[in-house]
């Protein structure tokens, strides 16, 4: 007698036989695949958000001019407009500088009118800088981390809907409760099965 081995059954690739270990609640895959598409996005936000900046920043151009001071003058403006009226030698020590240095800033800021030199009421022998109302103008400006004028621009080549998009994207990010966790996601709920009809009985005569 010819011993004849046992025939394996074909199984499919993906089939409950052939998958080994236990089965993945579709809750967890759920889940999941929900993080992991907000991982995504999170990249792409994170790439294009330097990208954003840099083109419509409001350094780089407000009203369509280019600014009048550096950035080191913007900083020295930003100090005085939140500490008060200060000499040379209190803003130096503030910011750290060197005095001469903080003079010749001071110094360029005057000529164009930013800031001007008073008497100290208290002590007339001190000489104190501060703000003009130009120099108060560029420091409001400073607020403004985007220029609304270059946003405008673009804003006018989008369509109603594609701008209420770009601003209620940003309206989600800017109200996002970070404290609180993530809300669990709900997973996708397969419709019930089809339930297969008794075969109708023909009556034979």
């Amino acid at each position: 007698m010819v011993a004849t081995s046992r025939s394996t059954p074909n199984r499919l690739p993906g089939s409950a036989e052939a998958t080994s270990g236990p089965a993945v609640p579709e809750t967890t895959l759920t889940a999941a695949a929900a993080k992991a598409a907000a991982v995504q996005s999170a990249k792409r936000v994170a790439r294009l958000f330097p990208e954003v900046y840099r083109q419509y920043h409001w350094a780089q151009r407000v009203q369509g001019a280019d600014l009048p001071v550096t950035r080191r003058a913007l900083e020295v403006l930003q100090h005085l407009h939140a500490s008060g009226p200060l000499t040379v030698g209190e803003q130096a020590d503030h910011l750290g500088l060197r005095r001469n240095s903080v003079s010749e800033l001071l110094q360029r800021l005057e000529s164009k009118g930013l800031v001007a030199r008073i008497r100290d009421e208290r002590d007339e022998r001190r000489v104190l800088v501060w703000l003009t109302d130009s120099g108060r103008d560029v420091v409001s400006r400073i607020g403004q981390v985007l220029a609304p004028d270059l946003i405008a621009q673009t804003m006018a080549t989008l369509s109603p809907e594609d701008q209420a998009i770009v601003v209620r994207g940003f309206e989600l990010l800017a109200s996002a409760d970070l404290s609180r966790p993530p809300a669990a996601v709900q997973p996708a709920t397969a419709p019930p099965p089809a339930t297969a009809k008794p075969p109708k009985k023909e009556n034979n005569p």
